[in-house]
């Protein structure tokens, strides 16, 4: 059965940015400027009080609030603005009190833009907010950048409870009796584990965060599994875009080369790949010399005194990521494959027994996304790229998209279903 989501934000951009989350999952969904036209089927409600002050804000909540059909939605989410301007505690206690969640749950990280909360500050580009230009904002400055302290002056008679990394990372995480919940998130991979965390409750959430924990939640909701990347390339753009991934929860399996060689197994680094898709987590495999320069000196000097010149070198680290990669997808299923590297692309599909591949779409200039044709992987959907080509942050990316198209997948069967 499909879900309907109500998102209510405080301005238009904001409501474009978060109903966008679900267009990208294959969700029908509409930005109302009104109440009166709130029907079945996801919609955002832009309220456009982000610059109101306080007292108008609130009565303007009241009049929208009093006229939503609540039961028309299976979800409910507050969306704020990543940087904390607007009149956010107002409208959570506005919200609280004709929604009357069982738990109220605050999370405004967007880890995709930099926006981090740890040991509850919001921080942005590492900076605590109060310290950057958004608190000299000339139309709604921030007051606070404690996420604590907003939720204190929604609730101010209540227990407020703070989740920090550690307890979030922590195995078995749960928020317990809680109601009144503010997280820390330094990653996407930790605003998945706080959905998870609150979906376990079995209560009615009121989820209140930017388009950062949107995503989170829908997911969670699609059953959406985690991606694969398979890297060969040792550019320096390559590694660069290796360590934004891992800086957003992606496990990285380093794959020396030359051990390998020396012992001739996959299995640890396919087990240790399997146990981090276990916990939920988009997974990379790539070569040890890809992350550190160092370790690409290393490796051809260890394979040397092996008599193995550079190309014998270049096809056995093709071979072992390949064989890697394949036994690790016999295993378990993933959103998609993301490959740097021309030559380690070609190693899979080969490896593979692929005849070849589908052009899709172009999710970026010079990043195709492709679909493997026949072969042992017959239909996954693969991202490929030259080792120089791409931001930093477009592991991260491609992975969104991978799984965006995987979800827009799962919606179609469902909607079949239905």
């Amino acid at each position: 059965m499909l879900k309907d989501y109500l998102i209510i934000a405080d301005d238009f951009t904001g409501s474009n940015d978060t109903g966008v989350q679900l267009a990208n999952l294959g969700v029908p969904v509409r930005v109302e400027f009104s109440v009166s036209q709130l029907q079945h089927g996801s919609t955002v409600l832009d309220t456009e009080t982000r610059n109101d002050s306080t007292a108008v804000a609130t009565t303007k909540m009241t009049t929208i609030l009093s006229q939503i059909p609540w039961g028309h939605f299976s979800e409910v989410i507050k969306k704020v603005d990543s940087t904390l301007r607007g009149n956010i505690s107002a409208e959570i206690r506005a919200l609280t009190e004709y929604y009357q969640p069982d738990i109220v749950a605050f999370a405004p990280a967007l880890p995709d833009q930099d926006r981090t909360v740890i040991n509850g500050i919001l921080r942005v580009s590492g900076k605590r907010a109060m310290k950057t230009d958004f608190s000299k904002d000339p139309v709604k400055p921030i007051v606070t950048d404690q996420v604590t302290t907003l939720l204190q002056q929604a609730f101010p008679n209540k227990t407020i409870n703070h989740y920090t990394l550690k307890q979030i990372r922590a195995s078995g995480f749960t928020v317990g009796a809680a109601k009144y919940c503010s997280f820390d998130s330094e990653n996407n991979q930790d605003l998945t584990r706080v959905v998870t965390a609150l979906r376990r409750t079995g209560k009615k959430v009121l989820w209140v965060g930017s388009s950062g924990l949107t995503t989170a939640l829908l997911m969670e909701s699609f059953d959406v599994k985690p991606a694969l990347a398979l890297i060969g390339s040792v550019s320096e753009v390559t590694r660069v875009q290796l360590h934004v991934a891992e800086s957003n929860g992606v496990h990285l399996v380093n794959i020396p080369i030359y051990e390998v060689y020396a012992n001739q197994s996959y299995t640890p680094y396919v087990d240790e790949a399997l146990a981090a898709f276990s916990e939920g987590r988009d997974v990379i495999l790539m070569s040890s010399a890809s992350y550190q320069r160092s370790e690409l000196d290393k490796t051809i000097s260890i394979l040397a005194e092996h008599q193995l010149t550079d190309d014998k070198i270049n096809e056995l680290t093709q071979a072992v990521l390949s064989g890697i990669c394949r036994k690790v997808l016999q295993r378990i299923q993933v959103s998609g494959l993301f490959v740097s590297g021309g030559e380690t692309a070609k190693g899979f599909l080969r490896i593979g027994k692929a005849s070849g591949a589908k052009v899709l779409d172009e999710i970026a200039p010079g990043i195709p996304l492709l679909e493997v044709v026949h072969g042992d992987f017959a239909g996954m959907r693969v991202i490929t790229k030259a080792g120089a080509f791409g931001s930093k942050n477009l592991i991260v990316y491609a992975f969104k998209k991978l799984k965006s198209r995987c979800a827009q997948s799962v919606q179609a069967v469902t909607s079949q279903e239905d």
